[in-house]
């Protein structure tokens, strides 16, 4: 590990021009481009091929207490959630994957243009990467669109980071808000 210098995209934005929003956009696009270029290991999971590495996929412990003919036949029977979690990757290959890509884990650093005098911004790190894996293509965009909010332009210029899925994006907005409050 070492250390970067910059400071967080969220606590630059209200500061930037619309000139550096959309280089600092672009410079991202690229970024996410070139990890979702890497080859697909084909599977869903965490870097070092172990479980997907996110919250919403840790599943509870075996119950004991639960026994008798409703196990056994259960037992013999694809799980609902297991046919539905099918379904959900069907046509989402795993991409790498960020997997906690917002503002505050954008580092910026200044820098300036010698032709034009005007101060620029360049994209100097990604940090935060526990949660980085192959996930289905959707997930970057459906796990950044809940915690959206419209309080200054940053949601509008998600969808030229990243691929926008909006139906994906809806349905994790209803998984996280059951299981985040």
């Amino acid at each position: 590990m070492e250390y970067i210098s910059g400071i967080s995209l969220g606590m630059a934005w209200a500061s930037l021009t619309e000139a550096n929003k959309h280089s600092i956009i672009g410079q991202l696009r690229y970024i996410i481009e070139q990890m979702r270029a890497l080859p697909s290991l084909g599977f869903y999971g965490s870097v070092n091929r172990g479980p997907v590495p996110h919250r919403y996929f840790f599943s509870r412990e075996k119950d004991p207490a639960i026994t008798g003919a409703v196990f056994r036949r259960k037992k013999n029977s694809e799980k609902p959630s297991h046919f539905a979690l099918r379904l959900s990757l069907r046509g989402h290959p795993p991409i790498f994957t960020h997997g906690d890509l917002y503002r505050e884990n954008g580092l910026v650093r200044k820098g300036g243009n010698s032709v034009t005098n005007e101060e620029e911004y360049e994209v100097a790190a990604l940090v935060d990467w526990e949660a980085a894996g192959w996930y289905p293509s959707y997930w970057e965009y459906a796990h950044t669109f809940p915690v959206l909010q419209w309080i200054d332009d940053w949601p509008a210029y998600i969808e030229k980071i990243l691929d926008p899925f909006p139906l994906e994006g809806a349905m994790m907005r209803v998984v996280f808000s059951d299981l985040e409050f």
